[in-house]
């Protein structure tokens, strides 16, 4: 048992414990809590971006199939030629409703509408409840890239009237 007791260190001559643990838990939580704050800013950010350029696209397939009227609709089972001025209505439907939400996956059934830019883009409405309230999702394929979001502000009804048969001829 001799020695014993010359191996312990009064408490004032002993090392400080080293804080690096203490440091390193603090900078990962604080990471954490960054990323977590800046995730959403930057997925909005995304989304109003992508949106502009959906908007850039259609405005141009729009003014395409005005020139040419060749933008074809499949509505409820039929084809319609859309006229150039509702050809532009949707177009400023669209841009009136703003960039929505962001979407998920497409929905399984099978679309409400779908619109046919001459042979380089294409359209998909679907009727979709979100939270009780009617909303569309839109999925457009263009030549450059896709884009999907969902319409906040209205139902599938505001955009019918321009895809009617009513005010469209056959294909």
């Amino acid at each position: 048992m001799s020695g014993m007791y010359e191996n312990v260190v009064p408490r004032n001559q002993r090392q400080p414990h080293s804080k690096r643990g203490w440091l390193v838990g603090i900078v990962v939580v604080a990471v954490v809590v960054l990323v977590a704050c800046i995730y959403p800013v930057a997925r909005t950010l995304l989304h109003q971006y992508q949106y502009k350029q959906y908007l850039a696209a259609l405005s141009s397939q729009t003014t395409q199939v005005y020139t040419k009227n060749n933008l074809r609709a499949e509505v409820d089972g039929v084809s319609l030629r859309i006229t150039p001025d509702n050809a532009f209505t949707i177009y400023n439907t669209m841009v009136a409703l703003g960039a929505g939400s962001v979407a998920g996956q497409a929905p399984e059934e099978a679309p409400v509408a779908t619109l046919y830019y001459a042979d380089q883009a294409v359209m998909q409405l679907w009727d979709v409840s979100t939270d009780g309230t009617s909303r569309v999702y839109v999925s457009f394929d263009g030549p450059d890239r896709d884009f999907s979001y969902i319409i906040g502000e209205k139902g599938m009804e505001y955009l019918m009237k321009p895809l009617s048969p009513d005010q469209n001829p056959a294909w």
